[in-house]
């Protein structure tokens, strides 16, 4: 399993499969090598196949959700009920995790500081330049859940309004690229070490947690 060097990162798609299908054209565009779920791929059943098959040219890693989890421990539960769904759906749904760890990055539904904030010195939180020790964690912690997008270093809350995140390698960082339901996502180009933030139009408003 590998992160390529263009990672696209969707969160909280939630079934708008029109959205997706634009945020992915974006994606062929940037040289995008790999697409990274942060979870609610999405809702209900019947817009599992639909946004499966628009992921099948890509390689795809990522997580679960809380929303397609539970619908997906109801549905599968029996055999009438696989049918519903096309292999290949299922077969993407099986390679999904709760948490996925690869390289430098992980790959997390719903962030806790627990999650990222490894054992930091309080010197550090309070502002000084020293760089984290990596104590084998991940450098990068992505995630969806919010709906909001945001990010932020071991010493705070980081500025997003001009539309990328440059990393630093001596900090840690936990980043969410917005909800793509709202029509937001985020490209990691990992060799530039900038993470760019981008913008489709939405089907609907931001939806439910």
């Amino acid at each position: 399993m590998s992160l390529g060097q263009v990672v696209a990162l969707l969160a909280d798609v939630h079934g708008e499969h029109e959205v997706l299908r634009r945020a992915l054209e974006l994606c062929r565009s940037e040289g995008v090598e790999t697409i990274a779920l942060l979870g609610d791929l999405f809702d209900r059943v019947d817009q599992a196949d639909r946004c499966a098959l628009l992921l099948a040219d890509w390689p795809v890693i990522g997580v679960y959700g809380n929303h397609e989890r539970a619908t997906m421990l109801a549905t599968l539960a029996t055999e009438a009920c696989r049918s519903l769904l096309r292999d290949e759906t299922v077969k993407l749904l099986a390679s999904l995790r709760d948490r996925l760890v690869i390289e430098d990055a992980c790959l997390i539904h719903e962030a806790t500081g627990a999650d990222w904030m490894h054992d930091i010195p309080l010197s550090r939180m309070a502002g000084r330049t020293e760089s984290v020790p990596s104590n084998g964690h991940p450098r990068v912690t992505f995630a969806g859940h919010t709906h909001y997008r945001q990010a932020r270093d071991d010493r705070g809350p980081l500025d997003l309004s001009r539309g990328l995140l440059w990393l630093d390698p001596r900090r840690r960082y936990l980043i969410n690229p917005g909800a793509l339901v709202a029509g937001q996502f985020a490209v990691w180009h990992r060799e530039r070490r900038v993470v760019v933030f981008r913008e489709v139009g939405s089907a609907r408003g931001i939806g439910v947690l």
